[in-house]
C-alpha cells in the first residue's frame, strides 16, 4: 500500500461505496507510486492532480449518471487534497 492509499483509507472508510470505488478507481488506475513520492511529489499534489483528470475526463462526454459520480469524486479529491496540505502547514495549503 502506498503512503497515499494509506492516508487516503480511514478517510474513505464511511464513503458510499460508489463513491468510493470511483475515487479509487481514480486512483489505483492513474498509478501513483512512491517513486512519485520520492521525486518530490506529495500527497496533496497527487490528490489535486487526481481531482483535475476526474474533471477532464466530466468534461470529455455528454453528462450521464456517471459524469455526476465522476465530478463528485473530483470534489472529494480537491477537499481530501486541501486537508492533506493543511497537515503539512499553512504555506502547503497556500501553495494548492
Amino acid at each position: 500500500m502506498t503512503d497515499l492509499e494509506s492516508w487516503l483509507s480511514p478517510r474513505l472508510a464511511q464513503v458510499p461505496e460508489s463513491l468510493r470505488a470511483r475515487i479509487l478507481e481514480a486512483i489505483v488506475g492513474d498509478g501513483w507510486h512512491e517513486t512519485d513520492a520520492a521525486s518530490g511529489a506529495t500527497i496533496p499534489d497527487a490528490l489535486r492532480s487526481f481531482a483535475e483528470m476526474l474533471l477532464e475526463e466530466a468534461r470529455a462526454g455528454p453528462p450521464t449518471h456517471d459524469t455526476a459520480i465522476t465530478l463528485l469524486a473530483a470534489d472529494a479529491l480537491i477537499t481530501y487534497a486541501c486537508e492533506a496540505a493543511a497537515e503539512l502547514g499553512p504555506e502547503m495549503l497556500a501553495g494548492l
